[in-house]
């Protein structure tokens, strides 16, 4: 359980660094939200390929019994990556991702109605405040703009079907620890570079010129997916995004420490009404996922 709560923390924290990564490359490198996606996942991919060549042999995993999952889990990805780099290019990072923190309450309902993890009042309460700090965070910087609003809820809805699909492939590819947790991450991206592949067809030479200016992209979602695969397989689809809403909070943070270092990102945090309105949800934040672990 330990492991899980750590790994799901660090993971949010990758991710946090990943959204500004992400929003910093497309503009500094005007890469169009196609380039990025192709990009990116292929160099994940290559990657991918050669830890399932290192780990795959005398694994005893059931790859029969999970291609359905792998293959179910990549399709949502793929397309809440898509609708993720859209909202990053129409709004800021510190209100586009504390709204991925909706998914807590999304994957709440459909694995309640699914029968698959019964929730205590307190931990429904504690879905409840996180679902809407997360809300309250994003609003406090200003109204998203409606032109990201929709790419977002497209995201949420993307990332949560993935979430379910991730769970089903760590537990029924049937190995172990932490050797099973990476198989399945680098399984599960060597599909999507496959599947990203043909999107690139068509891609201008000038973009390609620059597909290995997406390495810290690439590299910083891969870290986050590599700890959250390890927390999921423990904690399951609910808490582990309990535990990985707390990116809301690291997004901020980071905006923050961008600020005072001077570092010229197009997200701006200086303390004042926004930034405490922001703590509040934090601090909410923090309470629910403590509310949580105690239901």
């Amino acid at each position: 359980m330990i492991l899980g709560v750590v790994t799901g923390l660090l993971g949010a924290l990758c991710q946090a660094i990943y959204y500004f990564v992400a929003a910093y490359v497309g503009s500094r490198y005007t890469l169009s939200t196609r380039a990025m996606l192709v990009f990116s996942h292929l160099l994940m991919g290559g990657a991918s390929l050669l830890g399932v060549a290192l780990l795959l042999p005398g694994s005893g995993a059931r790859l029969e019994a999970v291609w359905m999952p792998l293959l179910a889990m990549n399709v949502c990805y793929l397309g809440g990556q898509a609708a993720l780099f859209r909202a990053l290019r129409r709004d800021v990072a510190s209100r586009v991702s504390p709204l991925l923190g909706l998914k807590v309450v999304l994957l709440a309902g459909v694995t309640a109605l699914a029968a698959e993890e019964t929730l205590s009042v307190l931990q429904w309460t504690a879905v409840i405040l996180c679902g809407g700090a997360a809300l309250a965070m994003s609003l406090a910087g200003g109204r998203l703009k409606p032109s990201a609003a929709g790419w977002i809820l497209l995201a949420v809805a993307g990332y949560s079907g993935c979430d379910l699909g991730v769970v089903a492939l760590t537990r029924g590819i049937e190995v172990p620890g932490l050797h099973g947790a990476l198989l399945s991450v680098f399984l599960a991206y060597s599909v999507a570079g496959l599947l990203v592949a043909p999107v690139g067809i068509g891609l201008s030479r000038r973009q390609w010129r620059k597909a290995f200016k997406t390495w810290p992209v690439a590299s910083a979602w891969l870290v986050s997916m590599l700890l959250m695969f390890i927390a999921f397989s423990i904690l399951g689809a609910v808490h582990g995004n309990i535990i990985q809403s707390s990116r809301g909070i690291l997004s901020i943070a980071l905006a923050l420490l961008a600020t005072r270092l001077g570092l010229g990102l197009a997200d701006p945090l200086k303390r004042g009404r926004v930034f405490y309105q922001r703590l509040a949800c934090a601090v909410v934040m923090a309470g629910a996922i403590v509310l949580f672990q105690l239901g």
